[in-house]
């Protein structure tokens, strides 16, 4: 019987940018991608409030205690570029780095190493339209309409980058290059020519900063995109070289798009580790499952982020090729975004547990996926459940012939359900779902 293809996806959380290689994705088994090694784990942790402005040490103790509590051995966490040296290069405000040095002093009695992260561009080194900048004056200056631009020269954020890394490097567990400049909303990295100028960023700043503390990681890309193409540009534009690993932020099914890059990575030659810097679900669906979404970010419920959560912990435990697994966040921000493991009032969510546990070094194991086959008015549907986190693949057979087959991804209640075309028929099926990390199968018969 002549096989009927088909394919089964999500919304996603940036859809521009979030279209799989197919190719890349099916290329690589979990073995290619990285061999397991019990001597090589990833740091495990999970991301804590930034340095945006002189932040009171009461809020800084009070983020860290929630972190040692989740038992993070890694707290991400930002710092403004625009805050720290809001009028001139090398002119910082010095209750900013007293805040740094709060967090920074925090973090390490709590047995925590912070990972950092730069961005948000003072308005003195913007390339915002000079119509936005309004020549820097007035205390509006490094607003958002200004901050998120990308510098006009990469070499301005040389001494900054430099600084931090003299004084904090020992102490920290990386370093990360900007959040996230291919974001399709442009929120972090606005402007003419990102490629060029990301690149040179990281060209600059990389031998600066490992002059500076030679031993610190340096984490370029901090890309969102899966489909290959900005981290196809940033090779082509000669990033390659310029980091010590490769920092991204995947939501939704994170575990196809870390195979999908690192195979991309293997095709340039590149074999520097993975950091996924953010991943996470935010929990903004009621119990009966709605809304759907609220912002940009597909809504589970409770009980669904606590149990991805888990699996993505559990599937990337022993990972070697990946430096680091960080999960998005501490507290939930607003009625959208709610990310954290503890609500707006720091009361527990269900996720809060089994992140601990998984930090706390019992990640347990990535649950299987069920199917089933059965037929309702002349039809047969294939349906089934697992980890929300993956992509699998769908085989139908009639009489031992594939008949059908699919790439499924789960829906925000981590199950699906296909009716297969008619001329399939009903009798002599079976059906495998194969996951896409795992590489394991489970089967159905009717």
């Amino acid at each position: 019987m002549q096989g009927v293809s088909h394919h089964v996806r999500g919304k996603s959380r940036r859809a521009s940018l979030r279209a799989l290689a197919i190719g890349a994705a099916t290329a690589i088994t979990l073995a290619g991608a990285g061999a397991q090694a019990a001597s090589a784990v990833p740091l495990l942790g999970i991301q804590g409030d930034g340095v945006n402005r002189a932040t009171p040490a009461a809020a800084i103790s009070k983020t860290v205690g929630e972190g040692k509590s989740v038992h993070a051995k890694v707290m991400r966490f930002e710092v403004s570029w625009a805050a720290l040296e809001p009028t001139a290069q090398g002119v910082r405000d010095p209750a900013v780095v007293s805040s740094i040095d709060a967090f920074v002093d925090s973090a390490q009695r709590a047995g925590i190493r912070p990972l950092m992260f730069l961005d948000r561009t003072p308005c003195w080194a913007s390339s915002a339209p000079a119509n936005l900048k309004r020549g820097c004056a007035g205390s509006d200056a490094n607003r958002f309409d200004v901050w998120r631009y990308a510098p006009s020269d990469p070499d301005s954020a040389v001494p900054v980058l430099t600084f931090l890394a003299q004084r904090y490097g020992d102490r920290l567990a990386a370093l990360q290059l900007w959040n996230e400049p291919d974001q399709a909303n442009e929120k972090y990295w606005k402007g003419p020519d990102k490629i060029a100028r990301y690149v040179g960023l990281a060209k600059a700043a990389y031998p600066a900063i490992k002059a500076a503390s030679p031993a610190l990681p340096v984490l370029a890309g901090s890309f969102v995109g899966v489909d290959g193409r900005w981290l196809t540009a940033l090779y082509k534009a000669g990033l390659k070289g310029s980091y010590d690993g490769l920092s991204v932020q995947f939501y939704d099914r994170p575990l196809a798009a870390l195979k999908a890059t690192r195979a991309l990575q293997r095709r340039f030659g590149d074999t520097k580790p993975l950091w996924l810097t953010e991943f996470g679900y935010t929990s903004c669906a009621g119990k009966n499952g709605r809304p759907a979404f609220l912002a940009d970010h597909p809504c589970v419920t409770r009980a669904v982020q606590a149990r991805n959560l888990g699996d993505v912990f559990a599937a990337t435990a022993r990972s070697s090729w990946l430096g680091a697994v960080i999960s998005y966040a501490l507290r939930d921000e607003d009625r959208a975004y709610q990310f954290g493991v503890l609500d707006a009032k720091g009361v527990k969510k269900p996720s809060f547990a089994m992140v601990r546990r998984a930090l706390g070094g019992k990640p347990g194991v990535i649950r299987k996926p069920t199917l089933r086959l059965r037929i309702r008015q002349g039809r047969a549907i294939v349906s089934g459940s697992g980890p929300g986190i993956d992509e699998y693949k769908l085989r139908v057979y009639v009489h031992g012939q594939l008949a059908y087959r699919a790439r499924v991804a789960m829906t925000r209640s981590n199950r699906f359900s296909i009716t297969l075309p008619r001329v399939i028929g009903t009798s002599g099926l079976s059906a495998t779902l194969t996951a896409g990390w795992t590489g394991k199968a489970v089967r159905a018969k009717r």
